[in-house]
């Protein structure tokens, strides 16, 4: 069995008004309506209106954001990134 030293991220979003993400390594951009990031799971897109970073501590890897969430979207997982499911599994 192959174990892989994956950094943990996550994604919690608190009645669709507060969203913690964790792992998170650069933001690209943010306005109001879309704040487009990178997490050790990939790249993170979060749409909605009236969106505020509240807080970000990049060296822990936290990203704290108010607002009405509308979507969240990883594009460009980790698991793509090595080839995807069918290509490690197939060898």
């Amino acid at each position: 069995m192959n174990q892989t030293s994956e950094k943990p991220y996550g994604l919690t979003i608190d009645r669709r008004e507060k969203a913690a993400i964790t792992g998170v390594t650069d933001v690209e951009r943010f306005d109001e309506n879309e704040i487009v990031l990178t997490t050790h799971g990939g790249r993170l897109i979060l749409t909605g209106t009236g969106l505020h970073v509240a807080s970000l501590q990049l060296e822990e890897g936290r990203l704290l954001v108010d607002g009405a969430i509308d979507g969240a979207v990883y594009a460009g997982s980790a698991a793509k990134r090595r080839g995807g499911f069918l290509r490690r599994a197939l060898g």
